[in-house]
C-alpha cells in the first residue's frame, strides 16, 4: 500500500546547495579556499548542471565568488565586511525582537526556554559548537514571531555570512565563553518572557555588539 503523503526528495541542486553551504559556514571549506567543479561534482556524486545552480545560489549569497582567472573560491573573511554584517544584524535583530516581545504567546516562550536549557546543558560541557546551535535556535524563533516581512527578508539574505561569522568567532577564538553567550540570551529570554520591548531590543542588540567584538578579535589574531 503506498503512502498518500510521500516524503518530497530533494533535487540534485537542493542537495548540492546545502551540502556545501554547511561545509562553508561550519569551515569545513576554510575561508579562500579554491573550489574545483570537477572534484566537488565527484565528491557529491552529481553531473556539472544542479552543481553549477548550487553555485550560483551561494555567489548570491556572498560564500562563494570567482576570480578574474574564472576559478571559484569560497569568499574571503575581513574585519570590515563583518563590521558591515553585523552592523546591520543588530538593527534588524533589535527590531524582530523588539516586536517578537509584544507578540509573545505562551508556546514560542516555551520554545525559547527549550533552547536556554539545550544551551545550560552545552555550556557547562564547555560544548561551544552546539551552544553556537542552539543559541542560533533560539534566534530563528524570535525572528518567526515578528511580522515585519521586510526585515525578516534583509536579515535571511544576511544568514549565511551571519552564521559563518558566529562560528568563526565561536569555534577558533580561544577566549570564547559558552557561558558569556549564554547569560545574555538569558537577558533577552528575561526581557521578552517580560513583555518588555524596549529591554528585549536593548539585551539583543547589546549581545550582538558583543559578538561582533569577539568576531574581531578572532579575525586579528587568526588573519
Amino acid at each position: 500500500m503506498h503512502s498518500s503523503n510521500p516524503v518530497k526528495r530533494q533535487s540534485a541542486s537542493d542537495y548540492a546547495y546545502n551540502e556545501l553551504r554547511s561545509k562553508i559556514i561550519e569551515l569545513e571549506y576554510p575561508p579562500s579556499e579554491q573550489l574545483a567543479e570537477d572534484s566537488l561534482a565527484k565528491d557529491l556524486e552529481i553531473s556539472r548542471t544542479p552543481l553549477r545552480q548550487a553555485l550560483y545560489r551561494l555567489e548570491l549569497e556572498g560564500l562563494v565568488n570567482k576570480q578574474p582567472n574564472g576559478r571559484l573560491r569560497v569568499c574571503p573573511i575581513s574585519p570590515d565586511e563583518a563590521k558591515e554584517v553585523f552592523k546591520v544584524r543588530e538593527a534588524l535583530e533589535g527590531l524582530l525582537t523588539a516586536e517578537a516581545a509584544q507578540l509573545m504567546t505562551t508556546e514560542r516562550l516555551h520554545q525559547l526556554e527549550d533552547r536556554i536549557e539545550l544551551m545550560k546543558m552545552a555550556a557547562a560541557k564547555d560544548r561551544k559548537a552546539d551552544t553556537v546551535k542552539y543559541g542560533s535556535e533560539f534566534h530563528s524563533i524570535l525572528h518567526a514571531i515578528s511580522t515585519n516581512a521586510t526585515a525578516k527578508r534583509f536579515l535571511e539574505q544576511l544568514e549565511s555570512r551571519i552564521e559563518r561569522y558566529r562560528r568563526i568567532s565561536g569555534y577558533k577564538n580561544p577566549h570564547y565563553k559558552p557561558s558569556v553567550s549564554l547569560h545574555e540570551h538569558l537577558d533577552i529570554f528575561d526581557a521578552v518572557k517580560e513583555r518588555n520591548s524596549s529591554l528585549a531590543e536593548a539585551a539583543m542588540r547589546s549581545h550582538i555588539r558583543r559578538s561582533l567584538r569577539s568576531i574581531e578579535e578572532t579575525l586579528e589574531r587568526l588573519y
